[in-house]
C-alpha cells in the first residue's frame, strides 16, 4: 500500500505513478513529509468538512458492498465492504453538522467540486486528519476490487470462469519526534483484510494472475514495526514484524499490485525468497547516488502469526539479505534511475532434488533496475520510466532456477489525461535442469505478458483496466495458454 509523495533528500524521487512500494527503511515513500501536515494547519474543520465525510460513507458503503456483490450472488457476504463502511463511519462522524447551513444550490456544488478533485472520498474526514497531523500521526485507508474473467485457456474444462474478490489497507505511521520529541524514530501499522474468489486456480499459473487478495482473512496485522533514522536519513533502522517485498527487490515501476502490475512475477522476482515475519533491517546511504542494505527475516514464519516461536529457533532458519543499489545521473536532466543489485541466503528448509535430504542456507542472487528515460517537463511526473529484473535460485532445491522481467510504464501519455499510467510487462520463468532431469521432465518455462491502463476517474477513484497471457501455466504442457482479464477499482478514503 504504496503512497510516495515526497523522498528523503538522498533519494531520487520516482515520477512514473502516484504510489510505490514502500519500505520500513524509507517512511517517505509511503506517507507525505511532516511539512504535509504542516500545509493542512490552517484548514480548521466545519460543516462542510462533515458533508464531505457523511457523503464519503454513504458513497463508499454502496461502493464497495456493490463490486463485492457483483458475479458473486452466490458467494460469501461483503465483509470487506462492511469493515470499509465502518471505518469511514468512524472518520465521519467525528463532529457533528453545523446548524448553520448555505442554499441547497451551494451545498451541491461543494460536493461535486469535492468528489470530482479531492484525492480521498472522504476527504479531511471532519478534521480528523488535521488533528492527528498536528501530532504526527498519519492515517490511510485504500480498498481494492477486482473482478476477473478467463475467456480462454487454463486448466481443463475451465474456459469462461469468472471470479472476483477484494481487500482494504489501513496504513498508519506514528512520527515519534512529532508526537514525543523522539527524533527520528517512527512507528509503522499495515492492518489488511481480504476476501478470495478470484480465479487463480482455474488458471493454473506459477505467477498469480491476481497477487493480492488471495486467500480469506477479514482482518490481521500485515505489518507492524518501529523505525530509527539517524544523520539526515543515511542511516535507517527498522525491527518488527515486515513485508521483505518492501525492502529488497524493489522497483518503481514493478512493485505494486495495487497500482501497476496484477501478476505476481511483475510484482516481485520469482527467484527470490520474500517471507512476510519477524525481521531486523539496516540501511546506510553514504553518498547521494549509493545506499547499502542488510537485514534478515524469519523464514519459517507462518503466514500472519506473530512468528516469536520460530525468530529465534536457529541462525540458519533466518533468510539474509545484502543489497547495493547506485543511483547514478545518466544524463544532465534530471532523469532518476535506481540499480540494485543483491544476493540472499535462503533460511528455508528445502528438498534437495538429488539426495532427497533437506537443507537450508542455499544462495542466490539478483538484480532489480528502474530508470526514467523521458520526463514530459522538468519538475513534472509525467514521463516515461523502464524496468527489468533478473534473478538466480539454487537449481538443486528451486523448481524456477532462473527468472526475468522487463517492461515499461508511462504516466500522463494521453493528452488531457496526465494523472493517468500506461504499463506493459513481460516475465520468464525458467525450470531447473536438475528438477527436470530428477522430477518431472514436462517442467520448462512459463511466460506471461500484462499491459493496463489506470484511469483515475477522480481524485479518490483509479478504475484499471487490464489485460494478461500467459503461455504454459504451470511450466509443464498441462494447462492451455490463458487469456485473463480483469477490471480493478481502487478508493482512497
Amino acid at each position: 500500500m504504496r503512497v510516495a509523495p515526497s523522498r528523503p533528500a538522498t533519494v531520487p524521487s520516482v515520477p512514473a505513478t502516484a504510489e510505490v512500494i514502500p519500505t520500513p527503511l524509507q517512511q517517505s515513500e509511503r506517507f507525505p513529509a511532516r511539512s504535509s501536515h504542516h500545509r493542512l494547519l490552517n484548514a480548521e474543520p466545519d460543516s462542510r468538512n462533515h458533508r464531505f465525510a457523511s457523503a464519503g460513507i454513504v458513497l463508499s458503503t454502496v461502493l464497495s458492498t456493490l463490486l463485492s456483490t457483483l458475479f458473486s450472488a452466490d458467494r460469501a457476504p461483503p465483509r470487506a465492504g462492511i469493515w470499509i463502511a465502518l471505518v469511514a463511519l468512524a472518520f465521519g462522524m467525528t463532529h457533528p453538522a453545523n446548524a448553520e447551513s448555505s442554499t441547497v444550490e451551494s451545498h451541491s456544488a461543494e460536493l461535486g467540486d469535492h468528489l470530482l478533485h479531492s484525492g480521498r472520498l472522504v476527504g479531511d474526514a471532519g478534521g480528523v486528519r488535521n488533528r492527528l497531523g498536528r501530532l504526527g500521526i498519519d492515517l490511510q485507508l485504500f480498498y481494492n476490487e477486482y473482478l476477473s474473467g478467463k475467456p480462454s485457456g487454463g486448466g481443463a474444462n475451465t474456459s469462461g470462469v469468472f471470479g472476483n474478490s477484494g481487500s482494504y489497507d489501513f496504513l498508519g505511521r506514528i512520527d515519534l519526534d512529532a508526537l514525543s520529541g523522539w527524533r527520528g524514530g517512527s512507528v509503522f501499522l499495515h492492518v489488511k483484510g481480504q476476501y478470495d474468489r478470484n480465479l487463480n486456480a482455474d488458471v493454473g499459473a506459477l505467477s498469480d494472475p491476481i497477487d493480492d487478495a488471495d486467500f480469506d482473512e477479514g482482518i490481521y496485522v500485515d505489518e507492524l514495526w518501529i523505525g530509527q533514522s539517524l544523520f539526515d536519513g543515511r542511516l535507517r533502522a527498522s525491527l518488527g514484524f515486515a513485508e521483505q517485498q518492501t525492502i529488497f527487490d524493489r522497483n518503481a515501476y514493478a512493485n505494486s499490485e495495487d497500482r501497476q502490475f496484477l501478476s505476481t512475477y511483475l510484482d516481485n522476482n520469482a527467484a527470490v525468497p520474500l517471507p512476510n515475519g519477524l525481521a531486523a533491517m539496516l540501511q546506510v546511504a553514504p553518498l547521494p547516488w549509493l545506499e547499502v542494505a542488510i537485514g534478515v527475516a524469519d523464514a519459517d514464519n507462518h503466514p500472519r502469526k506473530a512468528g516469536f516461536d520460530t525468530f529465534f529457533d536457529d541462525v540458519e532458519s533466518l533468510t539474509a539479505y545484502l543489497e547495493l543499489t547506485l543511483r547514478p545521473r545518466l544524463l544532465p536532466i534530471d532523469l532518476p534511475g535506481n540499480y540494485r543489485f543483491g544476493v540472499f541466503v535462503d533460511g528455508r528448509e528445502l528438498v534437495d532434488f538429488r539426495s532427497r535430504r533437506r537443507s537450508r542456507g542455499h544462495v542466490g542472487a539478483y538484480v532489480s533496475f528502474d530508470q526514467l528515460v523521458w520526463r514530459e517537463k522538468a519538475g513534472l511526473p509525467e514521463g516515461v520510466g523502464l524496468f527489468a529484473r533478473a534473478g538466480y535460485a539454487d537449481r538443486d532445491v528451486n523448481r524456477v532456477a532462473w527468472f526475468w522481467s522487463l517492461g515499461f510504464e508511462s504516466l500522463g501519455a494521453l493528452p488531457g489525461r496526465d494523472r493517468d499510467a500506461i504499463g506493459f510487462g513481460v516475465y520468464q520463468t525458467i525450470g531447473s535442469a536438475v528438477y527436470r532431469d530428477r522430477v518431472n521432465r514436462d517442467f520448462d518455462r512459463e511466460t506471461g505478458i500484462e499491459f493496463y491502463y489506470a484511469i483515475h476517474a477522480f481524485g479518490w477513484l483509479v478504475v484499471t483496466p487490464d489485460i494478461q497471457y500467459i503461455f504454459d501455466p504451470g511450466a509443464s504442457g498441462a494447462n492451455r495458454n490463458a487469456l485473463v482479464g480483469t477490471l480493478r477499482f481502487r478508493v482512497s478514503f
